[in-house]
């Protein structure tokens, strides 16, 4: 059973979108969709976003080409990285910012544990996140659909620094990153 002390809800996710993934994501997947919705955690770091509408959006920006060739996405972070649902891979984290991908556990539930149990120590294991904190005190909290995003790209000499990220629509933030970058094939 998934546990997220500090999950904040923003709102639900549409039974026919769980329904839509179901059978292609394994049950503790479901259960973030329908026991928790969409929201924030991890000092507002993650959110659970509705998968369907950024599948949508990013589709062409997924980059996955290796196994089943499926990313369902599950969560983005403050610093527009999308976590996503691989079949066969697990839990997958795509650093658009950074031009990589990390694996993040075979199971959802064990990235959440693990990442309620450390903290900020695994989140920045995972994704790097020193920026973000900084940020959130420079610029203010993001609302649920944004991202602080490096402006210009790291790829483009941007700073590492909360100085050099600005409160950006998450998608479109991707969207750039990818246009500018190229996909992050995987």
């Amino acid at each position: 059973m998934l546990e997220i002390p500090d999950f904040t809800p923003r709102a639900p996710i549409d039974p026919a979108v769980i329904d839509h993934f179901r059978g292609v994501v394994p049950d503790d997947v479901v259960e973030l969709w329908t026991q928790f919705g969409q929201g924030t955690w991890a000092e507002g770091f993650l959110r659970v976003i509705d998968p369907k509408h950024y599948a949508d959006a990013l589709a062409d920006c997924l980059g996955k080409v290796t196994g089943q060739g499926v990313a369902i996405p599950l969560m983005v972070t403050g610093l527009g990285d999308l976590v996503t649902w691989e079949p066969g891979d697990g839990v997958s984290g795509i650093l658009h910012r950074k031009e990589r991908v990390v694996g993040l556990g075979s199971t959802l539930e064990g990235f959440v544990d693990l990442t309620v149990m450390d903290g900020a120590e695994q989140i920045d294991d995972d994704f790097d996140w020193k920026p973000y904190p900084d940020a959130v005190a420079a610029h203010g909290p993001l609302a649920f659909d944004e991202s602080f995003i490096h402006v210009p790209l790291l790829s483009l000499g941007g700073a590492r620094t909360a100085a050099g990220v600005k409160p950006r629509d998450t998608i479109t933030g991707i969207q750039i990153m990818v246009e500018f970058q190229g996909v992050i094939e995987h």
